[in-house]
């Protein structure tokens, strides 16, 4: 299969997935443009992705799903029998349905999934108290992504047709009643006496839910708990204290603490 060049298509809110596709990207050596569907706005954008070009594709998992906000904006792509690599990034515990879901979402866009993959990133309620895949992807990792981008050339320049990619997920998708909905109510909260109103939350909140005048304010009918407020800002000041986050974090830290391995599907 002849390609062209390639599309690195991410909505990643902490970076994790932005990082792992970037090292599979470097993997394949390809020329690529980069389209960005984490900033505010960009579900109002349509982009296409030609037959001769590959599409890298990544999203977060939330409690084993793809993120409602990340597959409405991936909603805007369109594919003309595309290849796309598939990633999801979870947080140590578990990836469950969103490698098939994201597979399905993007087969009825016009793309033909060609390799699929989880990979680990630090988990979004991530803290001192509660590590959970602290620092991840590491080095480790993404020289795993290289890796597999090197394997994904090597199956595009065989001889034949693709075979339709097999990954593992149920259908109808698991739905686990303490998945955090986008307007739950769920928010980060500040420490007024150490923050110092830099307005860094609100410019890397992908969904522009908060809003830092005299005090930061976030819109609870919005925000959609991806803590990328909390891992970005410089005086740690934004910190979770919401006793479902908290209790969820530390079951977390101590049932899934052990480290896990990427897995791929190629």
């Amino acid at each position: 299969m002849e390609i062209r060049k390639a599309k690195l298509i991410y909505y990643s809110p902490t970076g994790t997935g932005k990082t792992t596709v970037t090292a599979i990207m470097n993997g394949t050596g390809l020329d690529h443009d980069i389209i960005d569907l984490t900033p505010p706005g960009s579900d109002i954008k349509n982009c296409e992705v030609s037959s001769d070009e590959l599409a890298l594709i990544a999203a977060p998992v939330y409690s084993g799903r793809i993120s409602t906000v990340a597959a409405n904006r991936i909603k805007k792509l369109k594919g003309y029998n595309t290849p796309a690599v598939l990633v999801v990034m979870y947080g140590n515990r578990a990836f469950e349905d969103a490698l098939l879901e994201l597979k399905n979402l993007t087969s009825e866009l016009g793309f033909k999934a060609i390799a699929g993959a989880a990979f680990i990133g630090q988990h979004a309620f991530n803290s001192e108290k509660t590590p959970i895949a602290t620092g991840r992807p590491d080095a480790e990792d993404l020289m795993k992504a290289e890796a597999f981008g090197e394997k994904i050339m090597e199956k595009l320049r065989g001889v034949g047709d693709i075979p339709e990619l097999e990954v593992p997920g149920n259908y109808p998708y698991i739905v686990h009643p303490q998945r955090i909905k986008q307007g739950g109510g769920v928010v980060p909260e500040t420490n007024p006496e150490t923050c110092i109103l830099c307005g860094i939350c609100a410019s890397v909140c992908p969904i522009a839910c908060i809003e830092v005048a005299e005090s930061v304010n976030t819109d609870k009918t919005k925000c959609t708990a991806c803590s990328a407020c909390v891992q970005n800002c410089s005086t740690s000041s934004r910190h979770w204290t919401h006793e479902r986050v908290l209790r969820g974090a530390n079951r977390l830290a101590t049932v899934h603490g052990n480290r896990k391995e990427p897995e791929v599907f190629i």
